[in-house]
């Protein structure tokens, strides 16, 4: 079983963020300019089974839950596409670095300078690392590609078996299916198609390149937390998926297995106790996934590692806190080195 800190060779570092390069363009006496580090070989993957505890309703313009066909037989499965998981989960990054005073300054999806002389790095952070973001300021666009890729969710079990739906009626206030204002019955009559609850569904959240330092993975482990609410349309049902750490994998090169698409293809015709047992589940995505990389941790020790750093924030936050405010120096220093021009950078010294 490998430990957090083998991991940081197939990681970036916090203190080693960006590069300087000579270029004929760049406009500097020396012509150099920073840019961000190179990329450099390693891929590491979480692999997380997302269970859900309520209703959880994953859909396009459509009413049905979003699917696609898998396997030999085409058999339709659900397909939560990753902006569902994403979304929410960038914005509980916001509010933990709100609550450290460590960024989360911007609305999310909202990144906008309020002029042209703002720094990056007062409203990029941390987040912005590991989730990516974008904005414009005085005509250029000023582009953070994610730290982190999340894959689809997929549904463990074909789709037939884990969806549900429900009769809706949408008409007056007071509940009825008369329509006052028209004197006849509503024509507004739907169905609602959700996933039902105890369904399993596998993600992998992967970063490649060594671009993500441990910090950032940190953040991410702290940001999927151990529930949530995910999905919906104009009303959920609350608090829906419970998510489960099942491993942490790293390698120089990115492996085919850690594909959920790959993965699901390697379960057993009769699945039934994986498609109702998280730990069996996790044991056998590991059993798949650990021969193939280099380094590993189990469910049971990167779901540890998770605790700790829940922990600390109860035990030892000043600690957390000082940690997160040193990332946050380091990054400054690179959003502002990488996307201040050269010179606006002298009158601002």
């Amino acid at each position: 079983m490998s430990t957090m800190q083998e991991f940081e060779n197939y990681l970036g570092n916090i203190d080693d963020l960006f590069d300087h390069h000579f270029g004929e363009k760049a406009n500097t006496k020396d012509k150099e300019y920073i840019h961000p580090k190179l990329k450099n070989l390693g891929a590491v993957s979480l692999v997380v089974v997302r269970e859900v505890i309520a209703p959880f309703v994953v859909r396009n313009f459509e009413e049905g839950i979003t699917d696609i066909e898998l396997g030999k037989n085409h058999e339709l499965h659900v397909r939560a596409v990753p902006n569902k998981f994403k979304y929410p989960e960038r914005g509980r990054g916001l509010q933990l670095l709100r609550l450290l005073n460590c960024g989360g300054t911007m609305p999310q999806n909202k990144t906008q300078p309020r002029s042209k002389t703002q720094k990056p790095a007062e409203f990029y952070d941390l987040n912005t690392l590991v989730f990516g973001d974008s904005s414009v300021q005085d005509g250029r666009i000023l582009s953070v590609k994610a730290g982190v890729n999340y894959s689809d969710a997929l549904s463990v079990l074909p789709k037939e078996l884990c969806v549900g739906e429900t009769a809706h009626i949408s008409a007056m206030e007071s509940g009825t299916l008369y329509d006052d204002e028209r004197q006849e019955s509503s024509v507004n009559l739907f169905n609602r198609h959700f996933v039902l609850p105890g369904t399993l569904l596998v993600q992998v959240l992967s970063t490649r390149g060594r671009v993500m330092p441990r910090i950032g993975l940190g953040h991410l482990l702290l940001c999927l937390g151990v529930a949530g609410t995910y999905g919906g349309q104009t009303s959920i049902t609350g608090t829906n998926i419970r998510t489960h750490l099942a491993g942490l994998y790293g390698d120089a090169f990115e492996q085919a297995q850690t594909s959920p698409y790959e993965l699901l293809k390697t379960l057993p015709t009769e699945p039934q106790v994986l498609t109702q047992d998280v730990g069996v589940l996790s044991q056998y995505l590991h059993g798949q996934l650990s021969p193939v990389h280099q380094l590993n941790m189990d469910a049971t020790a990167i779901t540890a590692y998770q605790h700790q750093l829940l922990d600390r924030f109860e035990q030892d936050f000043n600690g957390l806190k000082k940690d997160y405010q040193h990332a946050k120096g380091k990054l400054d220093e690179f959003f502002n080195g990488w996307f201040i021009k050269p010179e606006k950078k002298k009158k601002a010294s």
